[in-house]
């Protein structure tokens, strides 16, 4: 009760400028994080519309069958597969974030990747020609995207 007599009777004016002061404090702060938190929040809901195609990416990169002895029909399947991943990744990106779609697509140094192949079941072999070289490119292009999903709110 002495608080709300003191509030309403005994007023000063500097009373009521500090209580101004703090209000428009308060809304310059809401007015300032708002937007920086939905901004957030909305990369991180494009980030998780990525996880199928992430996982797509990781099971091409997983089940790319072995060349040799000679390129059979199934790694010529394959190679059908990851590049049209690779259209559909990029026309979802493309619309939402033309910067993630250009990260997604840049691949500079698809040399520094690895040929080899490890499978889930402990296997390996070592690709060669055009298919060594789009199976490079898809590791990057993973590589890409995970980055992509790590950081969104540099990219949407």
């Amino acid at each position: 009760m002495d608080a709300l007599h003191r509030l309403f009777v005994e007023t000063r004016g500097i009373d009521w400028l500090i209580l101004i002061v703090d209000f428009f404090i308060l809304v310059a702060i809401v007015w300032l994080e708002v937007p920086d938190w939905l901004h957030k929040r909305r990369a991180e809901q494009s980030a998780s519309t990525l996880a199928p195609f992430m996982d797509r990416g990781r099971q091409l990169q997983s089940s790319v069958p072995n060349q040799l002895p000679n390129p059979g029909p199934e790694l010529l399947k394959w190679v059908e597969d990851v590049k049209q991943w690779s259209s559909e990744t990029e026309a979802f990106l493309a619309p939402r974030s033309t910067r993630a779609a250009n990260a997604f697509t840049h691949v500079i140094s698809a040399s520094s990747a690895d040929r080899k192949v490890h499978r889930p079941d402990g296997t390996s072999f070592r690709l060669t020609g055009r298919f060594g070289d789009l199976y490079q490119v898809l590791q990057v292009k993973l590589d890409n995207l995970q980055k992509i999903m790590e950081s969104p709110e540099s990219y949407f």
